[in-house]
Order: structure tokens, then sequence, then C-alpha cells
């Protein structure tokens, strides 16, 4: 159901009531004086003209009593004004209150008193938007779908190539691009920038404040930020990040400096623009003479560093050699024991082997002397 559904009872209610206020309103709200016919016998249109030309005063003719003689008498009487039921009053404040219950009661949220503070006045708006909050959401929903709308048109419309158009980009400032340019890609292909045929995006709705109320909560969300927070270089950030939502007449150079401040310390993020314009700025700026003297003392000090580093291992390596060689001497006395100890084993064997050669000679030698000394027998 809608958001009225429930109001409309009310609603006729109170239509009907102010129907029933104005027709009374409309009866004539002045006395008028109740006479005898013959106590304006001759005198009606003085007295029908009474309220255009105002007379000073108005006659009566004297009437005839009982007696038959003539008396001077005023009016009989006086008609009187309709006045507003009470129960009608009463009834108008029920419908109206029962109507705030549901639509929402704003009890005079819009109008701000004066001496009051930026929190109250956030807050104050935030409880209206809280009340209207359907309101606002259906229109979101509404425009969201305009926007879907308008963007399948302009896919198709927008086709024709060196068209301009403007653009938003991520500093709020208005540019113009052109459509259907053709570029080289990274890989050496030609391809066609800002073709909105092959771009794919979503449609975002964003119902609130307007840019200035937001700018200046943002601009004092900072300021308080800043009084608790003793870090000079966080303040410096905050304080250029304040400067940037600022709101002003002939501040847009101020913002514009802050900006390019807070890119130089890394804060935020550069546009494509903006980093060519650091990267040749970087490039046209003339050294400073300082810099460069700590810069020739860094590249000296590291100079000396790395010699030292050099003579260090140039020590370690020649200390290194050295033990090698040490190592290589006693191999080689090692190597030469062990072939004196081979020879020394060569030449005892070969003793060994003459003598039992010598041996076995003087056996066979007996042998033959004995097999003699038997033959002679």
């Amino acid at each position: 159901m809608g958001h009225v559904r429930l109001a409309k009872d009310a609603q006729r209610l109170k239509n009907m009531q102010l129907s029933k206020l104005a027709e009374i309103s409309a009866l004539s709200s002045i006395e008028k004086p109740i006479l005898l016919p013959e106590q304006v016998a001759g005198h009606q249109v003085m007295w029908s003209e009474d309220n255009l030309v105002d007379y000073p005063y108005l006659l009566v003719n004297p009437i005839t009593d009982a007696n038959g003689q003539q008396a001077i008498a005023g009016p009989v009487g006086y008609t009187k004004p309709p006045a507003i039921p009470p129960t009608l009053a009463a009834l108008l404040q029920v419908t109206e209150q029962d109507m705030m219950e549901i639509m929402g009661n704003q009890n005079q949220g819009d109008e701000m008193a004066s001496n009051l503070s930026g929190k109250a006045v956030e807050l104050i708006q935030t409880r209206l938007d809280m009340q209207t909050f359907i309101y606002m959401s259906n229109f979101s929903k509404a425009m969201r779908r305009c926007g879907q709308v308008w963007l399948s048109m302009a896919k198709e419309l927008y086709v024709e190539e060196d068209r301009r158009m403007k653009v938003i980009d991520v500093t709020d400032t208005v540019d113009s691009i052109t459509l259907m340019t053709p570029a080289i890609s990274e890989i050496g292909e030609v391809i066609t920038e800002n073709d909105l045929t092959k771009a794919s995006f979503d449609v975002d709705v964003d119902v609130g404040p307007s840019s200035s109320s937001k700018r200046s909560a943002t601009v004092r969300a900072l300021t308080g930020m800043m009084q608790i927070t003793g870090d000079p270089e966080m303040q410096s950030v905050l304080g250029s990040m304040a400067m940037m939502n600022m709101e002003g007449e002939g501040i847009s150079e101020v913002r514009d400096f802050f900006r390019q401040k807070l890119i130089r310390m890394g804060v935020v993020q550069p546009t494509e623009a903006e980093a060519e314009e650091m990267m040749a700025a970087m490039q046209n700026q003339q050294p400073d003479p300082n810099a460069v003297f700590l810069q020739a003392a860094a590249e000296e000090a590291t100079a000396k560093a790395a010699k030292a580093r050099a003579d260090v291992v140039k020590t370690i390596a020649d200390a290194e050699l050295q033990q090698a060689r040490v190592l290589e001497t006693g191999a080689s006395t090692e190597l030469e024991q062990a072939k004196t100890m081979e020879t020394l084993a060569g030449i005892e064997q070969s003793n060994v082997r003459v003598e039992n050669e010598t041996e076995e000679k003087s056996v066979r030698s007996a042998r033959l002397l004995q097999d003699m000394i038997r033959d002679m027998r």
C-alpha cells in the first residue's frame, strides 16, 4: 500500500470539517438590526446603501403603540454571526494529530531558531530526513530508472566521432572529453577510446543533503579532529582536507593549492593530468644546491663504506688464501711422506724377496750336494 493510504480517512474528515468551516466563515459576521416595516418606511434606500455610503447616522420612524399614540422605539433585535461549534474545533485538532502521527510530525523542524550550533542543525535535518525517508527512497528509485533509460538511449545516440561531452572528474571539476577517438593500446592494437556503445555502467543515485551542506559537515568534522590530535603532520593533513572542502567565493585556487599539497604528501592519489604535470615540473625544476651537496656527501659516504667493505673482503680473502696455502703445503708434505713410506716398503719387500731367493738357492745347492755324495757312494 502507499504511504498515504492510512491517512485517507483522516484527510477526508479534515476536508469535510474545513468545508463546514468555510461555509460558516462565508456567512455574514455583522450584527444587523431587526426593525418593524413602519420604522424604515421611506428610509429603505438609506438602510440598503449604508454599507456602501457609510452614512454617519440612520433614520427610523416612530411606531404606534397599543394606545394609538406614536412612540420612539429602537430595533426589535439583532442578528447574530454564526459561531464555530466546539465539537468542530475539537475534531479538527484530533484529525490534525492523527495525520501528523501517520505522515510524520516535523514540529516546525524546518524553522531554525537563532544561536543554534551546526551540530544541532544537522540533527534537525537528520530527523526531518527520517520522517520523509519513504519519499526520498521512492524519488531515488525513480531517478535511478531515469538514469537507466537515459543510458540505454545514450548508447544508441552518442555514436558519432569527435563528439564533445562534459564529464565530472574525481575532484568534482567539470571537464570535457571526445567520444570515439582512436588510440594505440599497450600491445600495439588500434582501439577506440570513450566508446559508449561498448561501455558498461552501474547507475547509482545518492539522495540526501546538498553538496554544500555535506561539505560544511565535512569541514566541521575535520576541524573537530584537529582539536583532538597532537601530531603536526596529521593536523596539516586535516587542515588541508578542510580547506579542500571549504565553500566560498574566490577560494578555488586555494583549494587547488591544498590538493596539490596533499598529492605531494601522498595522501591523495593524483589524476593522470596531475601526474603528468608533476613529472614535467620535476624535470624542469632546478636542483637545490643544498640537496646536491647532501646527495654528493651521501654518495661519498656510500663510496667510502663500499671501499671499506671491499678492504675487509680482501683481507678475509687473503687470510683464506694463506690458510689454503698452508693446507696445501701440509698436504704436499703428507704426500711426500706417503711416497717415501711406499718406497721404503718396496725396498724392504725387494730385500725380503732376495733373501728368500738366496735361501732357496742355498737349499737347492745343499740338496744337489747331498745327491752327489749319495751317488758317489
